[in-house]
């Protein structure tokens, strides 16, 4: 990552801040998604929940947030799918729009695709013939070189738990999902991350928490410390041999692909012994792991959202979920610096 004129803008928006107050932003929340608009170089991010002591609350709004002046600004589409928690959600680039699948809503794990136009600032549901089972918490990314959206397992509801080892891909240009049926793949898993590597045309997964039915018994067993990579012309799944160094087990984590350096970014998640504020970085080429030791990191967390900014070469980070059962409304951004990689909290 380069050094990037960001740490001006940063140090003249706290001086901002301080003289006028916070300014507007997305209430707190976890399970929010977020996509970079490359065409307005706008990150926009949608959905989420809170849990609070009056009940849980689902949330159906857009936001933009704007690097350079370090402000985020409501989108007030109309109308717009339920509030949800942990859906899939893509952008895709020929069409300049998000595509969204599932997630958990008040009522229950859907299977809802919607898609949203950023031209026309206008959500639209999609209704295909044939599409995954309801579900949240999933692996889903945009494949560049096939123009196509891949999916790969979630938590599918409870009486459906069994299915959600499936492979699914979205044609954007005709509106219908296609399940791939792989001979061999990942075990059921949700909570996990599933990114795009530009460089080797595959998409990665990374972590999640694990299930198999043995003997009619469904049961967990643990989490993803491997990684799995999936080729979609040749509709194969295999795993990535683990270095003696690499991420402890995990799973709700937040990872993206930073595209130049091809890297894989991963931070936090859930560990089974607690929550994790730890930064690393998955070199796709030498298919080697690198924790990168920082100063500040922001508290230990899952489920918040991560995205990377490739106009300003930064990874934004918001929210997330706390180990009292707090939602954070925190905004953070993780770059070069003179004196190396760091975390820095702008909001």
């Amino acid at each position: 990552m380069k050094t990037t004129k960001i740490v001006i803008s940063i140090l003249i928006f706290m001086l901002l801040v301080g003289c006028q107050g916070q300014p507007t932003a997305p209430s707190a929340r976890y399970g929010a998604k977020m996509i970079f608009d490359p065409v307005n170089e706008r990150i926009i991010l949608y959905g989420g929940r809170t849990d609070s002591l009056i009940g849980l609350k689902y949330f159906d709004d857009l936001w933009t947030f704007d690097i350079q002046n370090q402000t985020w600004t409501p989108l007030r589409s109309e109308p717009r799918p339920a509030g949800r928690l942990s859906p899939g959600m893509v952008y895709d680039p020929i069409g300049h729009q998000i595509i969204l699948f599932g997630g958990h809503t008040k009522q229950d794990r859907i299977n809802e695709t919607w898609t949203y136009d950023l031209a026309a600032d206008r959500w639209e549901e999609v209704l295909p013939q044939n599409s995954p089972p309801p579900r949240s918490d999933m692996g889903m990314v945009y494949d560049e070189a096939n123009e196509v959206v891949i999916l790969f397992g979630g938590y599918c509801r409870d009486d459906l738990r069994e299915l959600c080892d499936d492979t699914w891909a979205f044609d954007p240009q005709t509106d219908t999902w296609t399940e791939m049926n792989p001979q061999n793949h990942p075990p059921i898993t949700y909570g996990h991350s599933l990114t795009y590597d530009p460089l080797n045309m595959q998409s990665l997964l990374s972590g999640g928490h694990m299930s198999e039915i043995k003997d009619g018994v469904f049961s967990s067993i643990g989490y993803g410390e491997t990684l799995w990579r999936y080729s979609y012309p040749n509709n194969a799944w295999d795993e990535i041999p683990s270095t003696s160094n690499h991420p402890n087990p995990r799973y709700w984590h937040m990872a993206d692909f930073e595209q130049p350096s091809g890297q894989l970014f991963i931070f936090g998640g859930d560990g089974g012994n607690g929550f994790l504020a730890d930064t690393w970085i998955f070199n796709s080429t030498a298919e080697t792991w690198m924790k990168i030791n920082v100063k500040d990191a922001p508290s230990p967390r899952l489920n918040a959202s991560l995205i990377y900014d490739p106009v300003n070469d930064v990874f934004l980070l918001f929210g997330g979920y706390l180990v009292d059962r707090s939602s954070m409304q925190d905004t953070w951004i993780f770059m070069q610096m003179e004196t190396g990689q760091n975390w820095v909290k702008i909001q």
